[in-house]
């Protein structure tokens, strides 16, 4: 999502900033008193991407996010120049753990990296496509339509500091226009020319060394993160009558000779060093690095961790212009999880593991594999090392004729040329696609997978009943055992979510769920978990189980204008809660006295990961050991 784009069609839509009196957040929506509501433009709104919702509700035009609200949330609230209520933010705590500072790094790199993928996927397939007309015959390489077609495609990857400074600076909230001004600065022309005079160039006594930046990736990056720095420094020293061109100024005299001195040096030997310490690494195991990578890239995919490998990447195809180790695993792996998701969709009985098996494995095959990887693989489990078997195959063949990619882009069936390149690596690139796709089904035919609604059983030779493992019918008082439950959080009477008096909940806008009437006013974890989301306003937790269900308990119906009045929360962000223990405590009778309706709805705000989410269905007093919500 783009937050910033959201947040002003959001302001659009309401009115504009003319129709807010003011607004704020709680967990999940957008609260905005609207001095007319009805030129609020809903339908508008429910369609922007990353909105789950709107609706008018207790006074307030509420648009329902999820839990990137507060991202949309501080994005209008730069735009528009009204008052918000900052005592109700998330009570957000750095988290300095190792899972914590890595989860931050792999956010840092992503953002920055992401946004100009489709630029360089883009000219990287240029340039394959250009290696594959010259094979051909179809262009000469001294021909000028060639060499037009190579200008436009090495365009991206000559100019990639400007690319980078403009997304950094984007993550670093700092001024883009002044950091791509420094990327040209270290790929100016005459820079270059001057740097390799005879004349050893210095500034203020430290030498510049002659290195060119054209293609490089640290060096702008470590450049604008410090300039971030310095603007705030010149943003406060400048007065206000010339701030205008003093701040600017300031930084571009202050970051241009320390980019060019210090950071522009560094950044380079460090992305040299990215690329040579691939490189040596693969010359000590060889093919196993690949065979290693195809086999576990998964569970790499499914904690974000993938992520990190753009900078290394992007080195390699600076020099030596090829990359053998991400991309070898990665076609091995997607192609493995594609075939996979078909082979699923071939044998299984259950027509909604069919209909998600068949597009996730389509999807699979070219190079998307969060459909298959969350949809089936993660599910069935074995059919997830049914994957590894066959991309642990093919990445074996990938290691052992050292193939290479010319091109980062995601590997797929419609980006093979991605492959051509010198002598045979494209055939070997089809080989390992095959080897693959080939293996993969085979391993999931014999090692089988639990098909949840299979009908009928086999009959075995003897006439025995035999259950197949791809075909097991089972009920669903024994399909409780196999599937993932969420216990009550609190003692009360469980209703459907549908019978909540809130609009955004009855409908799951944001995801499914049951609510509770609550009989007693304490709040309890519901299974094994962290807590991920504690706000200020305490009405509301969010929390992860450790197999990644991930809740909302949200007390009350628009108790977040009490701003944590009647609720003490006695858990923090980060903390890791058993099943029963404590989480919050709030006062029912004195909620209710002023006028609000304790009923609490019980949120699966990942329910798109599952195949079914199934609510407790009897009447009666629940509590912490009943089973309200089961998970499929």
């Amino acid at each position: 999502m783009n937050y910033k784009e959201t947040a002003r069609a959001i302001l659009e839509n309401v009115g504009g900033q003319e129709n807010i009196n003011d607004f704020l957040h709680c967990s999940t929506r957008l609260r905005i008193n609207l001095k007319n509501p009805e030129k609020a433009k809903t339908e508008k709104i429910k369609a922007m991407e990353g909105v789950m919702g709107a609706v008018y509700s207790g006074g307030q035009y509420q648009v329902i996010i999820g839990n990137d609200v507060s991202y949309v949330y501080n994005e209008l609230k730069q735009m528009a120049n009204i008052s918000t209520d900052e005592s109700i933010q998330p009570n957000k705590k750095r988290d300095l753990s190792f899972k914590g500072l890595f989860e931050s790094f792999a956010g840092l790199i992503t953002g920055i990296f992401q946004p100009i993928i489709p630029a360089i996927a883009a000219s990287g397939m240029l340039k394959a496509l250009l290696l594959l007309f010259t094979s051909l015959g179809i262009l000469t390489k001294d021909s000028q339509l060639y060499s037009l077609l190579l200008f436009i495609a090495d365009a991206a990857f000559y100019f990639l500091p400007v690319l980078l400074a403009y997304s950094s600076a984007q993550k670093f909230k700092t001024n883009p226009y002044i950091a791509a001004t420094l990327a040209g600065v270290l790929l100016h022309p005459k820079l270059i020319t001057l740097l390799a005079g005879e004349v050893p160039v210095q500034i203020a006594g430290i030498p510049v060394p002659n290195i060119s930046y054209a293609s490089s990736v640290l060096p702008i990056i470590l450049t604008v993160w410090l300039m971030s720095y310095v603007e705030k420094f010149a943003e406060k020293v400048s007065p206000g009558p010339v701030k205008i061109f003093l701040k600017p100024l300031i930084v571009i005299l202050v970051m241009a000779p320390l980019a060019l001195t210090i950071l522009g040096p560094l950044g380079n030997y460090l992305g040299q060093g990215l690329s040579d310490g691939l490189f040596w690494i693969q010359g000590k195991i060889g093919w196993l690095t690949v065979v290693i990578l195809s086999v576990f890239l998964p569970f790499i995919v499914m904690f974000g961790m993938h992520k990190v490998f753009y900078p290394v990447i992007f080195a390699a195809m600076v020099s030596p212009g090829y990359e053998t180790l991400i991309h070898s695993a990665m076609l091995s792996s997607n192609m493995a999880q594609g075939a996979g998701a078909l082979a699923v969709w071939f044998l299984a009985k259950d027509k909604k593991l069919k209909q998600v098996a068949l597009p996730a494995g389509i999807s699979g095959l070219f190079g998307i594999t969060e459909p298959a990887l969350y949809g089936v693989h993660l599910r069935l489990k074995r059919t997830l090392v049914a994957c590894m078997i066959g991309a642990g195959s093919a990445g074996l063949f990938a290691g052992l004729v050292n193939l290479k990619a010319y091109a980062a882009v995601g590997p797929g069936i419609a980006s093979l040329p991605m492959f051509i390149g010198a002598e045979n690596n494209f055939t070997y690139a089809l080989i390992t696609m095959a080897i693959s796709i080939i293996v993969t089904p085979i391993a999931v035919y014999f090692i089988g997978f639990n098909d949840p609604a299979a009908e009928g059983k086999t009959k075995g030779a003897a006439g025995e009943s035999v259950q197949a493992e791809t075909t097991q019918p089972t009920s669903k008082k024994e399909k409780l055992h196999s599937r993932l439950v969420v216990f009550s959080p609190i003692e009360g009477e469980a209703i459907p979510l549908k019978d909540v008096n809130d609009e955004a909940f009855s409908q799951e806008a944001m995801g499914k769920g049951m609510a509770i009437k609550p009989s007693k006013g304490e709040v309890v974890a519901p299974f094994d978990g962290t807590v991920e989301t504690v706000f200020r306003t305490k009405h509301s937790i969010g929390l992860k189980s450790v197999e990644g269900i991930e809740i909302l308990i949200h007390i009350g119906i628009d108790t977040v204008k009490l701003k944590g009045q009647h609720f003490n929360v006695v858990v923090q962000e980060g903390d890791t809660v058993k099943h029963g223990q404590l989480l919050i405590e709030f006062d029912m009778k004195a909620i209710e006295k002023a006028g609000y309706d304790t009923t609490t709805p019980v949120i699966i705000t990942n329910s798109g990961d599952y195949l079914e989410i199934l609510g407790y269905e009897q009447s009666g007093k629940i509590g912490a050991e009943t089973p309200l919500i089961t998970i499929l």
